[in-house]
């Protein structure tokens, strides 16, 4: 491991058993730093829509707060408690609510409910309508992924390994997996993905699990990486990182493991590739976008997990998951830029910055436009303008 790959783990390793871990060396040994932008001259026009703020910052808190969308409408929270809901186009503040909880996770959206999940273990659902609140519940473990909602479900996953599922209507718990938590962990987990009636859902433990969104009844379980090395560190096989689901097959990635696709109803291994992230990963039809450890971004075939390119410049500067949009991939970085790279060859075509501080959580496409949040409550909306004909 490189000084300055140690000095960015540092940052979110969550030591359960108190330990702490620190990147340095000494003078021969010089911790890398993340890397400088390169200019470039961009080959694609971006617009900014609009952009706008909800609550204040989160202080690098490495949480869940993404936006969400029902389709016209953007939703997002803070840290602070406050939630709002824009017009997608227009950027038009339609409400804004105040919960009074650190927020911490989400917004979840399904069946006009917005979800959310807390530091201090509270699920909170409002109407995406008016914001008004719907119910809270104490569910007795941090939330840092946001919650996923469907078939009248709210599945939840908190940092003790635990996977709920909670009725919609009133918050009645309807079932729960529990998973082993190791002692050294990253911070944050990966939010459920629901697909049709399953839950698909990764852990802490490196497993990474499929189960019936109605009852828990597991379909499948499968370790993605097992646990080896000297340390606690090396045997980190931690899936903080996202998941994709593209028809009926699985994408996952995992830290110190590998990126692989598994079939959906069977969990029957279809490719795997060496490699790590606690980033995660976006899909398109074609490939599959991965943010490694290093935050270099590389794309994968679809297919058959064929390595296709590889981009390096914007390694150490903790790069989001990559999100796939009109041919391009874009992520956002630790000092509030927005990158998009050519999907067929990873070069950059355009890039944005929408604060001063770090973009935590993938980009969000929502038609020909693309949303993201950054830690100090911007959210910005951007899209591609034409060329005229």
């Amino acid at each position: 491991m490189s000084y300055g790959r140690a000095a960015m783990l540092a940052g979110i390793v969550l030591a359960s058993t108190g330990c702490a871990i620190f990147g340095g060396g000494d003078d021969e040994d010089p911790i890398e730093p993340p890397a400088e932008l390169v200019d470039f001259e961009p080959s694609l026009d971006v617009e900014r829509l609009w952009s706008s703020k909800v609550g204040g910052g989160s202080e690098f808190l490495r949480l869940g707060l993404t936006p969400a969308t029902d389709g016209s409408r953007i939703f997002a929270g803070s840290h602070d408690g406050q939630v709002a809901a824009f017009d997608a186009q227009t950027g038009r503040r339609a409400w804004a609510t105040r919960t009074d909880l650190p927020l911490a996770a989400g917004p979840g959206y399904g069946g006009g409910v917005l979800v959310f999940g807390t530091n201090d273990g509270d699920l909170i659902t409002l109407e995406a309508e008016t914001g008004a609140e719907r119910w809270r519940l104490q569910v007795g473990g941090e939330v840092l992924a946001p919650p996923a909602i469907g078939n009248g479900v709210v599945v939840l996953r908190t940092v003790d390994g635990r996977l709920r599922g909670y009725s919609l209507l009133d918050g009645r718990l309807l079932w729960t997996i529990e998973n082993a938590v190791p002692s050294l962990t990253l911070r944050g987990n990966t939010a459920p993905i629901i697909s049709g009636n399953a839950v698909v859902a990764g852990f802490d433990n490196g497993r990474l699990g499929v189960y019936e969104i109605a009852t828990g009844e597991v379909r499948w379980e499968a370790p993605l990486a097992t646990p080896s090395g000297r340390s606690e560190l090396e045997r980190m096989v931690d899936i903080s990182a996202g998941l994709a689901v593209v028809g009926s097959d699985v994408y996952a990635v995992g830290y110190n493991g590998r990126a692989v696709a598994v079939a959906l109803d069977t969990g029957l291994l279809i490719w795997q590739q060496e490699l790590s992230s606690y980033a995660g990963l976006g899909a398109s039809f074609s490939a599959v976008y991965v943010a490694d450890d290093f935050s270099q971004v590389v794309a994968l075939d679809r297919n058959g997990g064929t390595p296709l390119w590889t981009q390096p410049a914007l390694r150490l500067r903790d790069v989001t998951a990559p999100t796939f949009y009109r041919g391009t991939v874009v992520v956002g970085d630790l000092e509030g830029y927005l990158h998009w790279l050519d999907a067929d060859d990873g070069h950059f075509v355009a890039r944005e910055r929408i604060a001063s501080r770090h973009i935590g959580n993938a980009p969000l496409v929502v038609g020909n436009n693309v949303y993201a949040q950054a830690d100090d409550g911007t959210v910005a909306a951007y899209t591609i303008r034409e060329e005229e004909s």
